[in-house]
């Protein structure tokens, strides 16, 4: 049994226009069958920092193969209690929903504080044994979660956006 963690792009970073973009559709479910390709191979505990596009697709999946595979867990690792504060209305309902269909909620700060993004990306990838990461080279957070990854010798799945 092991540990998956999630990083990977906000939708501003992507070249998608909106979730129903056939990119971002196909996108989703090539990380759905990647999810439950790893939940089949053994990971039972999956992370996700909850982030806006990629984090949220991923606890999303994780949530909809759980109705199949009960056993597997999904953990939010939140850099802060207010990370959704600036998103919208939808946005934020649907993170609260996510948020509490999780197993368990680590929270790394309870106010927003400089470095607390990037204390839950290194919680993130202390947690797992592998990191799923969707990612082309672009710099910023995702950049700076696979990089640390590689110090720390994670199994690295690299998943192109496109």
């Amino acid at each position: 049994m092991y540990g998956v963690s999630f990083t990977g792009y906000r939708p501003g970073k992507l070249n998608f226009f909106g979730e129903d973009d056939p990119m971002c559709v196909e996108l989703k479910g090539r990380l759905a069958r990647k999810i439950e390709e790893l939940a089949v191979s053994g990971a039972d505990r999956f992370f996700s920092g909850m982030a806006l596009g990629v984090d949220t697709w991923c606890a999303e999946a994780v949530l909809e193969l759980k109705k199949r595979l009960p056993k597997i867990t999904l953990t939010a690792v939140i850099p802060c209690r207010n990370q959704d504060e600036k998103w919208s209305f939808d946005e934020r309902k649907r993170y609260r929903g996510l948020l509490e269909r999780c197993d368990k909620v680590i929270c790394i700060s309870e106010n927003y504080v400089r470095d607390c993004m990037h204390k839950r990306n290194r919680a993130l990838v202390e947690l797992c044994d592998v990191l799923v990461a969707v990612y082309d080279g672009k710099s910023g957070g995702t950049e700076y979660t696979v990089n640390y990854a590689e110090k720390c010798h994670k199994k690295i799945i690299l998943i192109s956006p496109v």
